[in-house]
């Protein structure tokens, strides 16, 4: 079986791609909503360490199948365990929790992705042909979403991890995918600058990505379509900090977590957020924190 791997994503950033890629997805979302309950629910948790190349952010994540079984690893109760969801069920992922899965079949799996500052829709059609897919479509709705989305969010966090409560879940899972409908009918155009939503789109992908050690200012500029001097001048303009710093920030803060909630050691933390030489993520986490990582874990939080 292919080794697991997070999905190669192609970013649309194009007004015409994610506008196209829009009216795809809300389109699979309605077809699915209007002839499919949500049966079940699986939910991931950190109760293990992630493996190597699993896929983790610091928000929430829901996955439904579209088409086809999607064959995905996640950390339960603390056990690690495969599960095969097909439609009519979800997978809900909470922040800083973990999920790993295998491109190895035909596949069409949609992802929402509920960011402090938009969510993220990902349409993902792999033919099983490869290892991984080779692109999505992807669109996205800036701006902090609305109460009703962010309270059936919150929510579905605290009833999912209630076995006991799974019914409930179902129901919540329902109503935010249709949230998730409402949101991308009646989003309106926003003021943001072309460079902007450029800038939110590059923080997103890198909130995704943090752990590929081939993450870089070059490798995404490839990915955007952009040259990598203009990545450079995205970060200082829109986000007052270079484009290494911003990588070193989430993966830092994703340290951070690890060393307080896994017995895992430094160089397999290094690992995991991305750094293939644990020397240099000691000292890229004392310019961050003012603390070596064996601090932080020990007088840290």
């Amino acid at each position: 079986m292919p080794s697991p791997s997070r999905p190669a994503l192609v970013p649309r950033t194009s007004p015409a791609g994610r506008a196209k890629a829009q009216r795809v997805i809300v389109r699979e979302l309605e077809r699915l909503l209007a002839g499919t309950r949500v049966r079940q629910v699986h939910v991931a948790d950190g109760s293990t360490a992630p493996p190597t190349l699993a896929y983790v952010t610091h928000f929430p994540r829901l996955s439904i199948p579209i088409e086809g079984a999607h064959t995905i690893e996640i950390a339960r109760q603390g056990r690690t365990k495969t599960i095969r969801p097909v439609r009519g069920q979800a997978v809900f992922v909470p922040g800083n929790a973990w999920d790993r899965p295998q491109w190895s079949r035909r596949v069409t799996v949609l992802t929402c992705l509920f960011g402090q500052q938009q969510i993220g829709f990902s349409l993902v059609r792999h033919d099983g042909a490869t290892e991984i897919p080779r692109e999505a479509l992807k669109t996205n709705v800036h701006g902090a979403h609305d109460a009703l989305t962010r309270s059936i969010l919150n929510a579905l966090v605290v009833s999912a991890m209630d076995s006991a409560r799974e019914p409930l879940s179902r129901l919540l899972t329902e109503s935010l995918l249709h949230a998730c409908v409402r949101l991308l009918k009646t989003a309106e155009p926003h003021p943001y600058r072309k460079a902007t939503l450029t800038y939110e789109s590059i923080c997103l992908f890198v909130a995704e990505n943090f752990q590929n050690r081939s993450l870089s200012r070059e490798s995404v500029a490839e990915r955007f379509g952009l040259a990598p001097n203009h990545i450079s001048r995205l970060f200082s303009l829109e986000g007052s900090m270079r484009f290494n710093d911003y990588v070193n920030m989430v993966r830092v803060n994703r340290a951070k977590f690890m060393l307080q909630s896994y017995r895992m050691s430094v160089k397999e933390i290094a690992a995991t957020c991305g750094y293939s030489d644990a020397a240099y993520f000691c000292r890229v986490f004392r310019k961050v924190t003012g603390l070596t990582p064996m601090q932080y874990r020990t007088d840290g939080a």
